[in-house]
């Protein structure tokens, strides 16, 4: 069964977790997403062995916008 203390002791151990996390530069993003792209980007932390969804979804991204950024450098240099 779980107590008011243990409720509370992993409310304030997830706020010192979020508070490291932005020390260290992070952000918090919420969203609500297609299920069949929750899908794949599980299928992509598992094929990667990435641990968690928001290193492959950090990965996703940095991905997307360094090929967007590399496909923009090259349409203006053409």
């Amino acid at each position: 069964m779980t107590t008011a203390r243990d409720l509370e002791y992993h409310a304030q151990y997830q706020k010192r977790l979020r508070a490291a996390a932005r020390a260290r530069g992070k952000g918090q993003l919420n969203a609500l997403v297609d299920r069949d792209l929750i899908d794949r980007l599980d299928a992509m932390k598992d094929g990667r062995g990435f641990t968690n969804r928001t290193a492959a979804l950090e990965q996703a991204l940095r991905e997307y916008f360094e090929r967007g950024q590399s496909e923009r450098n090259q349409a203006v240099s053409a």
